[in-house]
């Protein structure tokens, strides 16, 4: 199933993007697919940076027990409080939430976050968005990295999103894990807790615009998902792997670079559909 028909709404006009200290449309928007390795944590990350770079106000939430989004800001996955503590009960959300050197604030992940997966029982999906309503005022964007596979925890992050971001490598089996995520979502969580407001967009990454499979890739996509398909593309890059060593966004490391541009980019689509939508 493709994702909702439904257009960017944002592609009706050209909605006012002036900063707020937080928004009345504040948007939650979860970045996940069920597949590793497709550039979901690097996009998280980086396009949070590129937000705050705009001067909007972000809290990222790190659902994957790997905690790499939680390394990337420099933060370290062992150290507390960290959300582990907040499915525990021993924290409040806002007590937990952690500032960072880049501006972005956290939800920091942990390795005991493993245990929260085994101990959520089926019907606990919405406990993200519960913990999160508290901290909405305080924020224009949150933005969720989730697990990369069919889990509790990933649901929990699906269920708070108003929008989910489908990360999705150049190339088939990306788009099999993407195709995959879309009718889960739509054919059960949708359903189950009534989503109908929710909306899917692709965002292509490791994309090689020298070799014709990533075009092949993404053409193919663009005919099935139509404009739900985003217009911009993540390169494929080594700069990343350097931004993530050095804990570091790539508009620090190398504002210039292409990946750096794409992400300020998709900050730019985001605060547009932020602004168009209610």
């Amino acid at each position: 199933m493709a994702p909702s028909d439904r257009k960017a709404r944002s592609n009706g006009g050209s909605p006012s993007t002036n900063t707020r200290l937080c928004s009345n449309n504040m948007k939650v928007i979860s970045f996940s697919i069920f597949k590793g390795g497709t550039g979901k944590t690097t996009s998280a990350v980086n396009t949070a940076a590129s937000l705050v770079q705009k001067g909007k106000k972000v809290l990222l939430v790190d659902m994957d027990q790997q905690a790499q989004a939680t390394r990337y800001v420099g933060i370290d996955p062992d150290s507390f409080p960290n959300l582990y503590e907040v499915f525990m009960g021993t924290k409040s959300p806002a007590g937990a939430v952690r500032q960072t050197k880049l501006g972005i604030d956290i939800l920091s992940s942990h390795r005991l976050m493993a245990a929260i997966e085994e101990a959520l029982e089926p019907g606990e999906e919405t406990k993200l968005a519960e913990y999160l309503t508290s901290l909405k005022p305080s924020y224009d964007f949150i933005l969720i990295d989730t697990p990369p596979h069919k889990a509790k925890l990933c649901f929990n992050g699906l269920v708070a999103a108003d929008l989910v971001l489908l990360p999705t490598a150049a190339e088939r089996m990306a788009v099999d894990g993407a195709m995959d995520m879309i009718s889960y979502l739509q054919g059960v969580l949708w359903k189950e807790h009534s989503l109908y407001h929710q909306e899917i967009r692709v965002l292509f990454t490791m994309f090689r615009a020298s070799t014709n499979q990533s075009l092949a890739v993404v053409a193919n996509a663009q005919k099935v998902w139509r404009d739900n398909v985003l217009s911009m593309k993540i390169p494929h890059s080594t700069v990343f792997g350097l931004s993530y060593d050095k804990q570091q966004p790539v508009n620090i490391v190398d504002p210039k670079h292409p990946g750096s541009m794409a992400y300020d980019v998709l900050a730019d689509w985001l605060i547009k559909y932020e602004a168009s939508t209610n």
